[in-house]
């Protein structure tokens, strides 16, 4: 496999054929802002996006210093694609450069602190979108997989037996059969071949099968697990997974257990959906970035909450009253013995404290965006009354955002610009919680 990693927003360009240098620019395994594929790997995401799904597209046509590119947009995760292929998208977190591993291990710990996403999920022709549990999605994907091959039928194999009986069955093992005591010469040492479904592909698959039923919490993946052990009882466990998964045969006749192969393997080795390779090509998993971040930030919100309430996605305002119309739904809603004291939303976005306008004077919007403010205009009065509360937008730390901006909208009404640390999460969370604290 070739190992590619870009930022979101970063651009893909093709490769010119008959160009076999490399370039450090280009170098796999480092994390850039533009990669370099060859035709039949541009061919395949060029697809993407001209995708009539536009709302989830995860790439779009771009120009690149004059030449036609592809631009990954706000997905992260790992998409395989022909040619061998392993493109991993990264978060951008800063304007300047940053350290693959980092980059790479903040995106897995905010994949692990929440427990639903939804993601897209891409094949050879379709991208779907789930809502749900993101492990209950990875286990129904495997279980219904399971399924299809249940239908089609298990397969079998020969399968070699030596055994002592009273009678010949199959071949006699002379040598053994020679050394037999006198007082057990009147039994047979023999060897035969039965047709089982105790063949090393099975025999992973019930381990894998055995081990989601252990994970699930969703009443529906539990009763297919159960139904699927049901036509799996017979057959044993496997006791060595490297020496089972040599064994697996790839012929024409296992090509419906060929997508069990990649899901067995990430279940037995219980590695992160994040990292998903291998020899499935097209199979990828792409996290929508603003929605992780929301999530993520509500979730170690909640951790640190203490005496107070968070709850998010709140739906009970409305920007119309006559006619009920224009349905207002902030991120997060913080309230204190039964009370909103605070309404937050998160942007996935980076804002500039130091930003100048074109003439040298500061920006004193600090990038932050007139809609964003109008959206928190809106939240205020409905939410909070117009003045009884606070507002906060929490955009990512970095290295030009790292104090929190004050706003004063009136009335009473404040707004805070604050910057959540993605390494110091806690921190950040308490802080933010501080200030929420009525006066």
């Amino acid at each position: 496999m070739t190992d590619l990693s870009v930022r979101e927003f970063g651009y893909i360009i093709q490769k010119a054929k008959n160009d076999d240098s490399s370039r450090d620019e280009f170098a796999s395994g480092s994390l850039n802002d533009v990669i370099e594929v060859d035709e039949k790997a541009w061919d395949y995401l060029e697809n993407y996006a001209y995708s009539s799904d536009k709302e989830h597209r995860f790439i779009r046509s771009r120009s690149y210093k004059g030449k036609k590119a592809l631009q990954v947009v706000n997905f992260v995760g790992v998409i395989t694609i022909p040619d061998d292929i392993y493109l991993e998208i990264l978060p951008k977190t800063s304007e300047d450069g940053q350290d693959i591993k980092k980059t790479r291990a903040l995106l897995v710990k905010m994949l692990c602190e929440i427990d639903e996403l939804p993601y897209l999920e891409s094949t050879e022709a379709e991208l779907e979108v789930f809502e749900q549990r993101l492990p209950e999605v990875l286990i129904n994907r495997f279980l219904n997989d399971l399924a299809n091959v249940v239908r089609k039928g298990i397969r079998k194999d020969y399968e070699r037996i030596e055994a002592e009986e009273r009678f010949l069955k199959g071949r006699l093992l002379v040598s053994q059969q020679i050394r037999q005591p006198v007082s057990r010469r009147h039994l047979f040492r023999i060897a035969y071949d039965v047709f089982s479904e105790n063949r090393a592909e099975n025999r992973l698959i019930h381990s894998a099968l055995i081990q989601v039923a252990k994970w699930s919490t969703s009443e529906a993946n539990q009763k297919l697990a159960r139904e699927l052990r049901f036509a799996f009882h017979e057959i044993p466990i496997s006791t060595d997974y490297k020496t089972d998964f040599g064994q697996w045969r790839n012929s024409r006749d296992m090509i419906s257990y060929k997508p069990l192969q990649y899901w067995v393997k990430l279940i037995l080795n219980q590695q992160s959906p994040f990292s998903i390779r291998g020899d499935s090509k097209g199979i990828s998993f792409l996290f929508p970035m603003q929605t992780l971040f929301e999530r993520y930030v509500t979730k170690i919100l909640e951790k640190n909450a203490d005496s107070y309430r968070v709850e998010k996605q709140v739906r009970s305002k409305y920007l119309s009253e006559v006619p009920k119309a224009f349905l207002l739904k902030p991120d997060i809603a913080i309230y204190k013995d039964n009370q909103v004291v605070s309404i937050l939303d998160t942007k996935w976005k980076l804002i500039d404290q130091n930003a100048l306008y074109d003439n040298g004077n500061e920006d004193k919007k600090a990038n932050i965006s007139q809609a964003d403010m109008y959206q928190m205009f809106a939240y205020g009065h409905k939410y909070l009354a117009g003045s009884k509360g606070k507002l906060v937008l929490i955009y990512p730390k970095w290295n030009n955002f790292d104090k929190e901006k004050q706003f004063d909208l009136g009335n009473g009404l404040e707004l805070y610009a604050f910057p959540f640390d993605l390494d110091e999460a806690d921190n950040s969370a308490v802080n933010i919680l501080s200030s929420c604290r009525p006066e």
